[in-house]
């Protein structure tokens, strides 16, 4: 358990170095100032900006892990995988003292982490921001609910990407292929929207479903169990291929 965590904090510490990580945190941070700021200046009531989609938390949330997170996991596990693979530093990696497992899920529990990171820093700073301009103070229950139900999806679709990208040797094909995955699931609904029920890409505004009165707790559960699934089949199958790669 202590490789494990010494092999974590290692991970945390690569991630934090890159400018990406830090910009995208910075963006969490800044984006919901300057809407509001902005709003302000255009002499708008506070949320009037964000129309009948409620609070500027949950605006923010909507934007986030509709493109900014799952771009963010994107390339943070074609960085940490793929990249690495590339720059032939995964082996220094498996020279410590941890096993393939080990050092496995300390890659994917950094990218987790930064990705809740980012989920926190936004729905402080929208949630303060909103308040300075005497927005709304109510529904902080109901938007503390959706940022905790939106963790869920955002798993799913991180571990997606670590697997998708381990089936790169370079960095920038891997980001660049789970993008356009990523776009053209998107894009599913239009084409086959029975189909895209089923895509783990297409319950990024799953947090719709917990907040106001809620959904009926059937579909609840079968949302969750679906994306479950994912996260369990996804880290076992990037598990798989991270212990028989050769590096």
């Amino acid at each position: 358990m202590h490789s494990l965590y010494a092999n974590l904090l290692n991970e945390t510490e690569k991630l934090w170095r890159q400018r990406r990580t830090k910009g995208f945190l910075l963006l969490a941070l800044i984006l919901p100032v300057a809407t509001v700021l902005l709003s302000s200046l255009l002499k708008m009531r506070a949320g009037m900006l964000f129309g009948l989609e409620g609070s500027l938390p949950v605006a923010m949330l909507h934007l986030f892990t509709f493109a900014i997170i799952p771009l963010y996991m994107a390339a943070a596990a074609a960085h940490s995988f793929a990249g690495e693979v590339a720059a032939r530093t995964m082996k220094l990696v498996l020279l410590r003292p941890v096993t393939r497992a080990r050092a496995y899920a300390s890659k994917v529990i950094a990218i987790a982490v930064f990705a809740a990171l980012c989920l926190v820093v936004l729905w402080i700073a929208s949630t303060v921001s909103a308040w300075a301009v005497g927005g709304p103070a109510g529904g902080m229950a109901d938007s503390l609910k959706a940022y905790a139900a939106s963790l869920v999806p955002m798993m799913a679709i991180g571990l997606v990407c670590v697997f998708m990208a381990q089936l790169f040797s370079s960095g920038t094909s891997a980001l660049m292929t789970i993008v356009l995955i990523y776009a053209a699931a998107k894009a599913l609904p239009l084409l086959l929207p029975q189909l895209s029920a089923w895509s783990v890409f297409s319950h990024t505004r799953w947090d719709v479903l917990w907040t106001g009165s809620g959904a009926p707790a059937g579909t609840l559960l079968n949302t969750f169990l679906l994306l479950l699934s994912y996260i369990i089949m996804a880290y076992a199958a990037g598990l798989m291929m991270f212990a028989r790669k050769q590096l």
